[in-house]
């Protein structure tokens, strides 16, 4: 029998190809992208791009090919996060047939004066691509454990009591190569009666059980330990007050450290870059702090906190004679999901500008942790910029 083709069917049928050329033009383009060399590739998982994932297993990294990285991501791609601009080039520079550009420098930062100066100096806050870098790994090994070059701006801060005995106990971020923010009930108050006095800044943790970390046989390179040449707590805070406004505070390191994939400075929310904090939206803090099953956590752990609304907050809190203040963020509030013991002094983060991690806060204080209804109270750091351009130095 002779087939036929009635035009109610003809019109599905070209209807059905229209999509299926749509969607096919569609994926093509998502996958589009061009490289920091301006070389077109396609935007795919950086686990399937040879030319870049053989760049990532290098150790150490240097500046210019974490730069290279950086500015090789792409955000409309497919496959696991991170998603690169995936060519042939392995770094700044482009094929020999073609003529080479110059190379891409980034922007340097300005302090409070205005004054440009270069990425490193003491006095000067970086900016992306110098800060606040993504994981290169972006797994997750157990519940919320951090990938291995996940935060690489936290620190450790050490104690040491009266009869000698160490502990590791607040946490803190580095900012730049020679200043960590951290929370002033960390460097003075309390603290240095019930846990010792502060003594040294480690970088590079991970694993606090371990000497050398490596997962999958990527290894991070050696703790560093620096000393503390200044410790600098804001000038209106007071540690008898409940409330624990202005609880921030700067730790200077003697010597600068060294920066490397694993130690990084965060971005702070300068004028430049801040966006506002809005109720409901989720950030990340970070730490070795208290977890449902043991007193610390050996591993660098993360978790995700939704903003409160800051009325509720203040109400919740006034219950208890605390009066909170603009410069303060309430963040969570879920049962056992919070910050804790241990994690004061870490930060409170989220992705923003340029796809760069900033920090929105410092780890204040909470009721107890982890109670339904009661959010922690994180310092606002975008309050503090201004007092930490003016206070920190080269």
């Amino acid at each position: 029998m002779k087939s036929t083709l009635r035009i109610g069917d003809f019109g599905v049928f070209l209807v059905t190809c229209l999509l299926l050329f749509t969607v096919l033009k569609t994926v093509q383009a998502q996958q589009s992208c061009r490289n920091p060399n301006q070389n077109r590739g396609t935007c795919v998982s950086i686990y399937d791009c040879p030319s870049l994932f053989s760049v990532v297993q290098q150790s150490p990294l240097t500046s210019e090919d974490r730069n290279f990285l950086l500015t090789s991501r792409c955000y409309n791609g497919v496959g696991r996060q991170p998603l690169v601009c995936c060519t042939n080039d392995r770094g700044f520079g482009v094929q020999e047939t073609t003529p080479r550009p110059p190379p891409v420098t980034p922007t340097p930062a300005r302090n409070n004066g205005g004054q440009p100066g270069q990425q490193g100096q003491g006095n000067l806050l970086p900016s992306p691509p110098n800060c606040g870098p993504n994981s290169f790994m972006n797994k997750i090994y157990n519940g919320n454990d951090t990938a291995l070059d996940e935060f690489v701006w936290m620190v450790l801060l050490e104690y040491v009591d009266r009869t000698g005995r160490r502990e590791l106990s607040c946490g803190g971020s580095l900012i730049n190569n020679r200043y960590v923010l951290t929370a002033a009930h960390c460097v003075t108050g309390d603290v240095l009666r019930e846990v010792g006095s502060l003594t040294t800044v480690r970088l590079g943790e991970y694993d606090t059980s371990k000497d050398l970390d490596c997962i999958d046989n990527n290894c991070n390179q050696p703790i560093i330990e620096r000393g503390i040449e200044e410790t600098i707590v804001h000038p209106n805070y007071d540690p008898v007050n409940k409330d624990r406004t202005h609880d921030i505070a700067l730790l200077r390191l003697d010597p600068p450290v060294l920066l490397n994939e694993y130690i990084q400075p965060v971005c702070l929310p300068l004028v430049s870059t801040r966006q506002a904090i809005n109720t409901g939206e989720l950030l990340v803090v970070s730490g070795w702090g208290r977890t449902t099953t043991s007193r610390k956590s050996t591993i660098k752990q993360k978790l995700n906190l939704a903003i409160n609304d800051p009325a509720t907050c203040r109400r919740k809190f006034a219950t208890r004679n605390i009066n909170l203040s603009d410069s303060q963020l309430c963040a969570g509030g879920e049962f056992y999901k919070d910050s804790c013991d241990g994690d004061s002094g870490g930060p409170l983060m989220r992705e923003g500008f340029n796809h760069a991690w900033y920090q929105e806060g410092v780890v204040s204080f909470g009721n107890r942790c982890g109670l339904e209804g009661w959010p922690g109270v994180y310092t606002r750091v975008s309050d503090y910029v201004d007092w930490i351009l003016a206070t920190i130095r080269p």
